[in-house]
């Protein structure tokens, strides 16, 4: 079993850079850290998980809404004033929007950019004042002001995770409990979905499951990084998926590879979903 520190990274592939990053300051109150050619890097204010946009050009794929991140706000009022937002800026920015509704206690909106992606905008009001328990709780310490994102309306106060779909719920829990050393929890007992997360931190994956006729593969830019805490760790983990990975469930392994300070590799888990394991930098 590996044993990650951290679930550090998303990734996500767009057809323009140029085009999709405006939006994601803009509507998601994501901030632009890092640049460097067909690659940005951004991250929201309150949360310390990066999310790297890869440009894919016009021949990326769309995208399923099963395959999406989120923010989160803290009021079910302010999901109302993001439709509000997201129907002024649709034509600036080419957005399409499904109108705001419920879900196992959360209150969300979900719009797709011309890149190829969904994207979610959630409250977990509801959820909190229920005490439905630590899973559902704030991802902050401490609410950004409205002036930090002002106009809207509303504050995306977390970037508060990813989804990705998967073929059984029960063997792909026990691939990401068993090989991966992640948590998987459900946000209340009656949630189908699990979110699969590091111990560690508040942010998650939502693993939602469909038919096999249904899924739609999506290729290594589409991933998610865990960080192990050496490159020594990183090397015995792929000797041991190199030597057990199909009997560990895994359905594709690359090579190590050694670059801007660390190493890594990634993987194709059961259900054909791309992560990235990898040291800290030198």
């Amino acid at each position: 079993m590996l044993k990650p520190i951290a679930l550090v990274n998303g990734h996500y592939e767009c057809r323009s850079l140029k085009q999709t990053v405006p939006i994601l300051t803009d509507l998601l109150a994501l901030d632009v850290i890092a640049e460097k050619s067909g690659e940005v890097t951004l991250k929201h204010p309150n949360t310390d998980w990066l999310l790297i946009f890869h440009e894919g050009g016009a021949a990326a794929l769309d995208k399923p809404l099963r395959n999406h991140y989120g923010v989160r706000v803290a009021t079910n009022v302010e999901i109302e004033k993001a439709d509000a937002y997201l129907e002024k800026m649709k034509e600036q920015y080419q957005i399409e929007i499904m109108k705001p509704r419920n879900h196992h206690f959360a209150r969300s909106v979900h719009f797709f950019e011309p890149g190829g992606n969904w994207w979610e905008i959630e409250s977990y009001e509801l959820a909190v004042k229920a005490g439905m328990g630590e899973n559902v709780l704030p991802h902050w310490k401490c609410l950004l002001p409205e002036e930090k994102f002002p106009g809207r309306g509303y504050v995306p106060q977390a970037l508060s995770h990813g989804t990705m779909e998967c073929y059984d719920l029960d063997r792909s829990r026990q691939f990401y409990r068993e090989v991966l050393g992640l948590d998987v929890v459900a946000p209340s007992p009656s949630a189908k979905p699990h979110y699969v997360k590091h111990p560690a931190t508040p942010w998650y994956i939502v693993s939602l499951q469909v038919p096999v006729s249904e899924k739609k593969l999506l290729g290594p830019l589409q991933r998610y990084t865990l960080a192990l805490e050496s490159v020594r760790a990183v090397e015995d983990a792929h000797h041991w998926l190199s030597e057990s990975g199909t009997q560990a469930g895994i359905t594709g392994l690359t090579k190590l590879c050694d670059g801007e300070g660390a190493v890594c590799f990634m993987l194709s888990d059961p259900d054909s979903n791309w992560w990235e394991i990898a040291s800290p930098p030198r």
